[in-house]
């Protein structure tokens, strides 16, 4: 399975999602995570990437491209197709750091953790494979930032403090 990221107009994410995903052999989705909204004092979601669309396929990259060309054609949005040494597909690291973050439905859940020694000790939730990669905690926003990168962003991901 290849995973593709594609940089689209933000106004068109939900509109090439549905269309990506009407043709068969292709899964587009739109990463995204669980974080605590202060002013409405809820649990909320959002995209870890805005204007990013990730795409699971078994497609070559030279049938990937030739979607894509055709998307072109018809004027769907695409911007450009992230690439890297002239092949799109994400590395499997890569693949394996979002498989291991995002549930089912593309979403990274909040993490549960107990504070030890000025140190987030995770004890539930996807950042419990990435203990070692939290650089920074916000308890007040119950967030972590973790010292993993992609697409030049570092990747941030709700935390929950239990007492």
């Amino acid at each position: 399975m290849n995973w593709y990221v594609l940089y689209v107009m933000t106004n068109k994410v939900n509109q090439l999602v549905t269309y990506l995903n009407k043709r068969d052999g292709i899964e587009a989705f739109v990463p995204q995570y669980e974080y605590f909204h202060r002013s409405s004092n809820s649990y909320e979601i959002k995209p870890m990437f805005n204007g990013y669309i990730f795409v699971k396929t078994e497609f070559s990259q030279i049938r990937f491209n030739q979607l894509l060309q055709t998307m072109r054609e018809e004027n769907k949005g695409l911007i450009k197709q992230l690439v890297n040494h002239d092949v799109s597909a994400l590395r499997k690291e890569e693949v394996m750091m979002f498989e291991q973050l995002l549930d089912g439905k593309h979403i990274v859940r909040m993490s549960q953790a107990v504070l030890q020694d000025g140190k987030a000790v995770i004890n539930q939730g996807p950042l419990i494979y990435f203990q070692e990669n939290i650089v920074k905690v916000d308890k007040h926003d119950q967030v972590a930032y973790l010292d993993l990168s992609f697409m030049d962003r570092r990747i941030k991901a709700g935390l929950k403090f239990n007492r």
